[in-house]
């Protein structure tokens, strides 16, 4: 925790990467049959046998009243309704004044609904708002780019947040540039089982493993005793 404390203390920029895990940290979970979707979409799991957020978003609706309906409750309980968690403020607090920039596949917009600058954050996937109206992604590849081509060679911290071992979209790419920028510092956060670090950049990478949300008050407290 200190090691990375100190490494995000000496960087020149964050670049963070998000995924799934962040929001289940929050309590938002798309593909969790739990206690909130069915206080939410119970209804729909009883007529359309609908289990998760991420299925009804992609549901074939015989009525298209449904699927509008379906779609404007989302929208309303996860985004108009939604309140900055307190692991989005710890989020903000560990970024500091730092430069940076996200990429994130989680659709919700609640990094930019706590105050993150909505250029600095790139839905690789697209926003709940992009499949209500059908529209396409809004592609930030030329500012994630340019962030990239500033810190070139410099202090470079990689935040990685709650993104599965597996995952290609997002993890894949950072421990990739991780390998190739010199200076970098990888710092990836999630439950045990999930946390990985391939040998080639062990020695640049930090691995915090535990409750995400736990993490991230710690390492905001880290910061602020340094």
């Amino acid at each position: 925790m200190q090691r990375a404390a100190q490494a995000i203390k000496d960087a020149d920029a964050l670049l963070i990467g998000a995924s799934n895990g962040l929001s289940i940290a929050e309590g938002y979970h798309i593909f969790a049959n739990n206690e909130m979707f069915r206080r939410q979409f119970g209804d729909f799991q009883q007529k359309h046998g609908i289990r998760s957020v991420i299925e009804g978003c992609f549901f074939h609706y015989p009525c298209e009243a449904d699927r509008r309906e379906f779609l404007h409750r989302l929208i309303q309980y996860w985004v108009t309704d939604y309140r900055p968690s307190q692991v989005m403020k710890d989020l903000l607090a560990v970024v500091g004044d730092k430069d940076y920039f996200i990429l994130t596949s989680n659709a919700d917009t609640h990094l930019e609904l706590s105050g993150f600058t909505p250029g600095k954050v790139f839905e690789v996937e697209g926003t709940f708002e992009n499949i209500v109206l059908n529209t396409p992604i809004v592609d930030k590849s030329q500012q994630a780019n340019a962030f990239l081509n500033r810190y070139h060679s410099k202090r470079l911290v990689i935040l990685e947040l709650g993104i599965g071992c597996r995952n290609r979209l997002i993890k894949l790419p950072l421990m990739q540039l991780a390998a190739r920028e010199l200076q970098a510092t990888y710092i990836t956060l999630n439950l045990a089982q999930e946390l990985y670090i391939p040998n080639e950049i062990a020695y640049k990478s930090i691995g915090l493993a535990g409750d995400l949300a736990e993490t991230l008050r710690m390492l905001r407290e880290a910061l602020k005793l340094g």
